[in-house]
């Protein structure tokens, strides 16, 4: 289908496209998977998966690899939560989010999350941990959050305020570490 549209690029030069960026990336995909599912066997499954599912679809890859193959790594790491997905937002459905307008994260939140994710793994759940990506890392909307998750916004939103409050926490401790640091150095 690709191919007709792009006579230059063949199925087989999309699956190496896609296979490339899977193993260009794949410390980075392993990185995500593990902080979703919080378990390093489960994550490596679904590293598995991930690359599976890249191999069997291969529409439009070439203009978003990278992104592409993120996106992949999320719906299989939700298909391997979906129960305990679902059964979370019933809860932040009821609890909701009083703030509203939560933003992506900006680099600075970023790198805390990278660097404090063994931390953040304990402290959220699946949920919090998969909205805090969708949301936060790949600034995605909370409605379309709700769709790859197939949950009610209401739900994500009630999540993400969670992830952000604890993720807020755990950049404190991890800057307040920092300034320790630094004063006993100098």
């Amino acid at each position: 289908m690709i191919s007709a549209a792009n006579p230059s690029l063949t199925e087989s030069a999309i699956h190496e496209n896609v296979g490339g960026v899977l193993t260009q990336n794949r410390e980075g995909l392993e990185w995500l998977a593990n902080f979703l599912l919080g378990d390093e066997k489960i994550a490596e499954a679904c590293v598995v998966d991930a690359c599976a599912l890249a191999e069997s679809v291969s529409g439009g890859a070439q203009d978003w690899p990278l992104k592409w193959a993120c996106l992949t790594m999320i719906q299989s790491a939700v298909q391997m939560q979906q129960v305990r997905i679902t059964q979370l937002a019933a809860a932040y459905k009821r609890r909701g989010c009083i703030h509203g307008g939560h933003t992506a994260l900006s680099s600075d939140w970023r790198d805390v999350l990278v660097e404090e994710s063994s931390v953040l793994i304990a402290r959220l759940d699946v949920l919090s941990r998969f909205v805090l990506v969708i949301c936060g890392l790949q600034k995605r909307s909370t409605h379309e959050a709700a769709v790859l998750l197939g949950i009610d916004p209401v739900g994500v939103e009630g999540a993400y305020c969670a992830a952000i409050k604890s993720l807020e926490v755990t950049g404190c401790e991890h800057f307040q570490r920092q300034d320790i640091s630094a004063a006993v150095y100098n």
